[in-house]
């Protein structure tokens, strides 16, 4: 009667080998699916990183590029508002030297014929209203 005991312990411990076996591979195949997922998971989450970072690349690109339009346009109306002072400084200076014609009159007018002076002062008030409508529609 040994053999069947033997038997029934070989069975026995044949059987709990291959259980323990077959849980063994259970459990690495379901290592190796959880291995897999959390290896995706993490390349979308370097992916993300990636993409997150090339945007803020990217917008701070823009901005400063936006920056350095806004400044170039700042430096464009400043200097055209220093060319329109410029301009109003050369009209008050031209009024004002047409101003000092008006206080000399030594001109003859006797021929009827208008003199380089008199169409002076006519001149420079117009060129002066004229300047003036020109800055208005360019500004």
């Amino acid at each position: 009667m040994s053999q069947p005991i033997h038997q029934d312990v070989f069975r026995a411990t044949n059987e709990l080998c291959a259980s323990t076996i077959s849980e063994v591979e259970s459990a690495l195949e379901r290592q190796r699916t959880d291995d897999a997922v959390e290896a995706i998971r993490r390349q979308e989450e370097e992916t993300n990183k990636t993409e997150t970072a090339r945007e803020a690349a990217e917008r701070g690109a823009y901005e400063t590029q936006e920056r350095l339009k806004k400044l170039e346009q700042d430096r464009l109306n400043i200097e055209a508002a220093e060319h329109d002072l410029q301009m109003r400084k050369k009209a008050l200076q031209d009024a004002e030297n047409g101003a000092d014609y008006s206080d000399n009159d030594n001109y003859d007018v006797d021929d009827g014929s208008v003199s380089i002076p008199e169409m002076q002062m006519v001149c420079r008030p117009l060129m002066m209203f004229i300047s003036l409508i020109l800055i208005m529609i360019y500004h």
